[in-house]
């Protein structure tokens, strides 16, 4: 008698759930049941510190359980959750806590060594530290509209030991990157990160509030914010260059309905192929849903604009 008991589904108000299942019809149950698992704990190893290793090694040395994951070349995944005070070298930087998905963006992005690089939506700085760490030659400039945001990104460089003052042609500035000329100088870039903002849909098992506070309307807006945004930052990308988007969201409005709308906009503009462990093709792009690998539901499409004369 009574209520039938509650399943992972019905924590997702009513049109979520039913975006998810038209949307992926036939993993969504996956999906809900991923998203209420605790997720893994994922380091990724400062390459400027030390080795991943000897950073294993270290940890294994303190008692922490932790594996290579051999699809991401500075990654340690860890069983559970863990105090980060507990973490060897933490606070001088030899470590970041950072999802898998995340950090296989700059396995994605790909910059040339040394290439002038653009993170339009920087904070909280994660990703472009990675860049940093694996190539301190990039030039590199961060951008985040809010000054509170973009002052994450600035200690989180500083504690790894990248970026301004250290790094020559390394910046971050408030700015809105879909506004170029508030911020562009004119001098084009040889690769462009656009990690938009999103419904945030592919993190639920670490921001289940999503789920509270997420509205239908707010996808409609976000998708429009998402185009701006690529739209901008595509005219700040040299021809020949390399845009990546992504999102930790898994709906299609916001991924490989929002890339073909771009290419549908763009002549110059022609998706490049990435391979299985950027997750499952959909679209111009892949997707990883919740889960997969034990890693974060991300998206991620990468973007060449047409040589000069080509």
């Amino acid at each position: 008698e009574g209520l039938p008991p509650a399943t992972p589904a019905d924590a997702w108000p009513a049109w979520l759930r039913a975006r998810i299942r038209a949307d992926w019809p036939a993993d969504a149950e996956a999906i809900f049941e991923a998203s209420a698992r605790p997720a893994p704990t994922w380091l990724r190893v400062n390459r400027r510190r030390g080795t991943r290793e000897a950073y294993l090694a270290r940890l294994h040395a303190a008692g922490i359980e932790a594996a290579v994951e051999p699809a991401l070349e500075d990654a340690l995944r860890l069983p559970g959750s863990i105090a980060v005070a507990a973490l060897p070298g933490f606070a001088d930087g030899e470590s970041s806590i950072q999802d898998g998905a995340a950090q296989a963006v700059a396995d994605a992005l790909a910059p040339p060594p040394g290439a002038r690089v653009l993170d339009a939506c920087a904070a909280p700085g994660g990703k472009s530290a990675h860049l940093l760490e694996r190539d301190p030659t990039l030039r590199l400039l961060a951008l985040d509209v809010d000054p509170r945001r973009l002052a994450r990104v600035r200690d989180t460089w500083r504690r790894l030991g990248v970026g301004e003052g250290i790094d020559a042609g390394v910046a971050a500035r408030v700015a809105d990157a879909a506004d170029p000329a508030a911020w562009w100088d004119g001098t084009p870039f040889d690769a462009v990160l656009v990690d938009a903002p999103c419904s945030a849909t592919g993190i639920v098992r670490r921001q289940p509030d999503v789920l509270l506070h997420r509205r239908a309307a707010d996808v409609e807006a976000l998708a429009g914010l998402q185009a701006r945004l690529l739209d901008a930052a595509w005219t700040a990308l040299r021809p020949g260059g390399v845009l990546l988007y992504a999102t930790c969201s898994i709906l299609v409005a916001e991924n490989a309905a929002q890339v073909e709308a771009f290419l549908a906009r763009h002549g110059d503009a022609a998706a490049e192929p990435l391979d299985a462990r950027f997750g499952r093709a959909s679209g111009a792009g892949r997707q990883r849903l919740p889960g997969d690998g034990g890693m974060d539901g991300f998206f991620y499409a990468r973007l060449r604009k047409a040589p000069a004369g080509g």
